[in-house]
């Protein structure tokens, strides 16, 4: 123990160091000068030891140097794990690094893809955008980070969540806006969703960017069919096969639609037999909805409009089946028959317009018809009819001539003719021209030899022109028409008054006006109805489609009203009375109805005298005996 107490007693020898602050040395020990040190090293680089024991810091480098180093060697241990397949360790080195360097747009691009490698597709989507907003060459980077989000939203898509994966698929195509392949998932994810209204607008801007694409049209087709819109399905279809003539899905649902059409028209056919050409019309627009391309089917609902007295719609049809037919080498026929068919539209519409009194529309109408057929005695026959109810005689008598040239035997068209030069005669006759009306009233004898009165109007003319033998020559004919016609004996009494009826028929000139009326009657035609007409007599019966409709006989409308006045006043009379009487039976039960909601009592409260009064047999006698009646001489008083 000594020995050591008496060591530490020895004195210690102590180490002295100069230093130079300034001007004035200081003297410090060793210890103090290395305590400054380690204090010093200790505020530069804090608890770590690592670079205390550098022997020589100039060749270490700089701080740039360093950090560059380090980062190098993040990306060379990032890029080994990278290709080992150990996505993890890639992915950790690779952030080290771009904690490092922030701006390397290589480390973002290279973690993206580790992250893509492990499905992590929001997190590869994420460092990609931080590329894409960092890199010059956008144009990869973008088709990169679009392709992923492809690949987000396919995930998704496949996982049913359509809405998180149209929105993928949505800014993916943002990116990409010239790329099909991402509008189409969006397409697909919107009809998983039953957005079908989107849908059908995307699908229509696609078809207008790409009109090569059967698919597309296919597509469309089906939309349009959800929608219930037939027609613009079946043309779509139509375009899907000219595109591509073998495609499968839409020959099956081309000959749905045809399959579909055939059924309605012949439920259509069925029920136009039956009479019910309303049901009829409906069931063939179903028809021309499924098939809006066969003629056929407008010619037939043009028919059923036709009957329906719906002209417009009708012309409308049959001009549609010509014009679907004229490419056609098959539809010549349907062709044709449109044709025929429009102009005799034509006809009954202006024969409907003629029976409401608008002859100056039917004129019209008349005019495009014969435009059409030239050839047609009927048309020039309605024509001259509104004229002839406009006014114009002249052009009225024109048409009757062009329709004669076509068929001199017709007799409607040969009385039309006589009863025209009657008027015009009784014109000219009014005038005081009675060569005129002598020459007219003639053309109409010519014309119709059986009327009576046209001999009748003649003979007034003759006998103003004193042409007495030819006048007697017209009334003799006119007995031999009718010997009972009151007016035929008139006008004989006034002309040849000291001559009987009897005288006149057994004269000779009686013989020359038979032989000259048998001759008339036999070169005139037999007036017959004409097919047509009668068929439209019938009620509830239609024109037939090949058949001109005449107008109706304006001289025979003229008698039926004159026939039909009496009879309508008498029942006019007879309807004003019934009413009147049905009047006074409800006011009777109106007044029965309130006295027995009143009850008032049937017993009269006025004073009823009897009307056969019974006398007393005081009051008999009383009144068998003479009543004395007093005489008064001065004043009344007691005699």
């Amino acid at each position: 123990m000594e020995p050591k107490e008496e060591k530490e007693k020895e004195p210690k020898d102590v180490k002295m160091s100069t230093v130079y602050l300034g001007f004035f040395p200081t003297a410090v020990t060793e210890e103090k000068l290395e305590e400054a040190r380690q204090k010093s090293i200790r505020r530069i680089f804090g608890t770590t030891d690592s670079l205390r024991y550098i022997k020589d810091p100039n060749k270490v480098g700089t701080y740039e140097g360093i950090l560059q180093q380090k980062i190098e060697e993040h990306c060379q241990e990032g890029n080994r794990f990278f290709s080992q397949g150990e996505w993890e360790k890639a992915i950790v080195c690779f952030s080290k690094a771009l904690n490092l360097d922030p701006d390397k747009v290589v480390l973002y691009e290279k973690t993206a893809e580790a992250f893509l490698q492990l499905c992590d597709f929001q997190s590869a989507a994420q460092h990609l955008r931080k590329a894409y907003s960092m890199s010059a060459a956008k144009e990869t980077v973008a088709a990169r980070l679009a392709f992923v989000l492809l690949l987000q939203g396919q995930c998704l898509y496949e996982q049913r969540v359509y809405l998180d994966a149209l929105e993928s698929f949505t800014r993916a195509s943002e990116l990409q806006p010239l790329s099909t392949l991402y509008r189409m998932r969006r397409i697909a994810c919107l009809a998983a969703l039953k957005r079908y209204n989107d849908c059908l607008q995307m699908v229509n801007e696609e078809a207008s960017r790409e009109t090569k694409n059967p698919d597309l049209f296919v597509l469309r087709a089906r939309l349009y069919e959800h929608f219930g819109k037939v027609t613009l399905s079946f043309y779509n279809i139509q375009d899907a096969l000219r595109l591509d003539q073998e495609h499968t899905e839409a020959r099956v649902m081309l000959s749905k639609w045809k399959r579909r059409a055939q059924k309605a028209k012949d439920q259509a056919v069925n029920k136009a037999v039956k009479g019910s050409l309303k049901t009829a019309l409906l069931k063939i627009n179903q028809a021309i909805e499924y098939n809006p391309v066969d003629a056929g089917y407008f010619l037939f609902r043009g028919s059923i409009l036709r009957r329906l007295k719906d002209f417009g719609g009708a012309i409308d049809d049959y001009l549609k089946a010509v014009d679907l037919s004229q490419g056609d080498e098959e539809g010549h026929e349907v062709r044709s028959e449109g044709q025929k068919q429009v102009l005799r539209t034509y006809n009954d519409f202006a024969v409907h317009c003629y029976a409401r009194g608008c002859y100056e529309e039917a004129v019209l109408l008349l005019n495009k018809a014969i435009q059409g057929e030239k050839s047609e005695q009927g048309l020039y026959v309605n024509r001259g009819d509104c004229f002839l109810q406009l006014g114009e005689r002249h052009f009225a008598l024109e048409d009757y001539r062009q329709a004669l040239e076509l068929k001199p035997l017709a007799p409607s068209l040969q009385k039309r003719v006589a009863r025209l030069h009657n008027e015009m005669g009784l014109q000219e006759f009014r005038e005081r021209r009675y060569p005129q009306a002598e020459s007219l009233f003639s053309q109409a004898i010519e014309h119709n030899p059986r009327e009576l009165k046209y001999y009748l109007h003649r003979a007034k003319s003759r006998m103003f022109l004193q042409e007495v033998m030819g006048a007697k020559e017209d009334l003799v004919t006119a007995l031999l028409l009718d010997p009972k016609r009151e007016e035929a004996h008139v006008l004989a009494n006034n002309f040849f008054p000291g001559e009987s009826i009897h005288s006149l028929l057994n004269s000779k000139i009686c013989t020359l006006a038979k032989a000259l009326l048998n001759r008339r009657l036999e070169a005139s035609p037999a007036y017959e109805v004409p097919a047509s007409r009668e068929r439209l007599e019938g009620r509830g019966k239609e024109p037939p489609n090949d058949a001109y409709v005449l107008n109706e006989d304006p001289g025979k409308s003229r008698l039926e009203k004159k026939e039909k006045k009496p009879q309508d006043h008498e029942e006019r009379r007879l309807a004003e009375r019934l009413a009147a009487c049905q009047r006074k039976a409800n006011e009777v039960n109106q007044e029965l109805k309130g006295v027995r909601e009143k009850k008032v009592s049937l017993r009269p409260a006025s004073v009823r005298l009897d009307p056969n009064p019974h006398l007393t047999e005081r009051e008999q006698r009383h009144s068998e005996e003479p009543y004395h009646w007093r005489k008064f001489t001065q004043g009344i008083g007691p005699s």
